[in-house]
């Protein structure tokens, strides 16, 4: 996805996911108004949809994904629309497991504001020496919403620790965690 002059708005909140869920683009297609971009991460085939110029975004395209997607073996998929989703294409992304990226999102940087600090999703080890080391349950922990647009850039889901760390003039470097819920 190079080149930032001609990218629609749902392109640009792709290239976002992409940089920061550390996604590797391997082919894109461009037809009309949708782009087709085919991703892996880890050796997991992972296929995002945009979709530009489309008040609404229906059923019709989470099926035409979720179709894509078993053509190509895809175990992750991603739908980022530029409209409002319907109720119906909501429930149905839901069902069958395809990620929907609301047209809330910024298509900007938020980490590049100066007061937006680094944040990371744990690893599962990470996970286990944070809990054991504060001697606390998950959900003890400040919550942080999925829907939040950090999480969903992150690809935080429900039951997730983010770690968050901050630069503070009179702490140095401050620590928190934040537990992500639905």
């Amino acid at each position: 996805m190079s080149g930032t002059l001609n990218r629609t708005e749902e392109e640009r909140r792709a290239a976002l996911l992409i940089k920061y869920r550390k996604l590797r683009v391997r082919r894109v297609e461009r037809e009309g108004d949708k782009t087709v971009i085919h991703l892996s991460k880890g050796g997991r085939k992972i296929l995002m949809m945009c979709i530009s110029n489309q008040e609404t975004v229906g059923v019709a395209y989470v099926r035409e994904l979720l179709s894509l997607g078993e053509g190509e073996g895809a175990e992750e998929l991603i739908l980022i629309g530029g409209g409002r989703y319907t109720y119906s294409a909501k429930k149905t992304a839901e069902e069958v497991g395809v990620e929907v990226i609301p047209p809330s999102l910024p298509a900007f940087d938020v980490f590049k504001h100066r007061l937006v600090p680094k944040h990371e999703i744990l690893s599962e080890e990470e996970r286990k020496a944070v809990l054991e080391k504060y001697h606390a349950e998950p959900y003890q922990f400040p919550w942080i919403k999925s829907d939040d647009p950090i999480a969903i850039i992150l690809g935080a889901r429900p039951g997730d620790i983010l770690k968050i760390t901050r630069k503070s003039p009179t702490a140095g470097t401050y620590i928190s965690y934040r537990y992500v819920v639905k």
